[in-house]
């Protein structure tokens, strides 16, 4: 996780404590190596046990921001989560789930490797190939990952082979009563369909030379919501990033 290991830390935390200096796991202490990530949610540190077996460990914030308690969002996120990688556990490009740490917290095994904006060598002729398969394999189990148009969410294993991390925005709906039960097809279905949109387009940035003209064609037809998340969402984005530097959050 080599741009996870300069650690994307904010020069002022809004919001959550520190990485905690250890925790304790199947009769396991793991003491903290270094933080990965810390924003207005979670979290995220690397951590060693005794034999110097490393994990990750994210830890979602529980406390009150301007007088709001958010206790229960941060305990409602984890369970999200871990319920995530648990769905996913026997794909094998999913880091394995350790378990669960506290009211709000868990930790999974470390994967080695780099991540898309820092891989350096060239990925494999079939590496796409795999990305595809293991997103459809993910949709299969009623998922949608919602976050692939982030390349530092893809992993390049030590073998090559693509691996997913961080299922905090991914959606995997619990079954309903109509109508509701359709209304979460549809938007299960949408959000599917950018999955597939987004792997099209890494391939595009990475790859371009392993596209056929269909797919090359199709990489830059963007499903509609998404042009118009585009329209009203980069504003907004954009507006919050002004705010998080002028607070000196960013």
């Amino acid at each position: 996780m080599a741009r996870k290991e300069q650690g994307r830390i904010p020069k002022r935390i809004l919001r959550g404590k520190p990485a905690r200096e250890s925790f304790a796991l199947g009769g396991r202490t793991y003491r903290l190596e270094n933080v990965l990530k810390h924003d207005f949610f979670a979290v995220t540190a690397r951590y060693r046990d005794p034999d110097g077996e490393p994990v990750c460990l994210k830890h979602y914030h529980t406390e009150p921001w301007l007088g709001w308690p958010l206790d229960w969002a941060g305990r409602l996120m984890a369970d999200r989560e871990v319920r995530h990688y648990r769905l996913l556990q026997d794909l094998g490009n999913v880091p394995r789930l350790l378990g669960r740490v506290g009211r709000s917290a868990f930790a999974h095994a470390w994967v080695e490797g780099n991540d898309l904006l820092d891989q350096k060598d060239r990925l494999a002729d079939d590496f796409f190939d795999r990305l595809d398969a293991l997103v459809r394999a993910l949709h299969a189990r009623g998922m949608a990952y919602v976050d692939m148009n982030k390349p530092d969410n893809v992993l390049v294993g030590a073998d090559g082979r693509p691996v997913l991390i961080d299922f905090q925005i991914s959606w995997a709906p619990r079954p309903s009563r109509w109508p509701l039960a359709a209304v979460k097809r549809r938007l299960l279905a949408m959000f599917q369909e950018a999955d597939l949109y987004h792997v099209r387009k890494l391939k595009r940035l990475y790859r371009p030379d392993l596209m056929t003209p269909e797919e090359h064609a199709a990489s830059y037809r963007r499903p509609w919501f998404l042009s118009l998340h585009r329209v009203f969402g980069a504003p907004l984005r954009d507006l919050r990033r002004k705010f998080l530097e002028w607070v000196g959050a960013r």
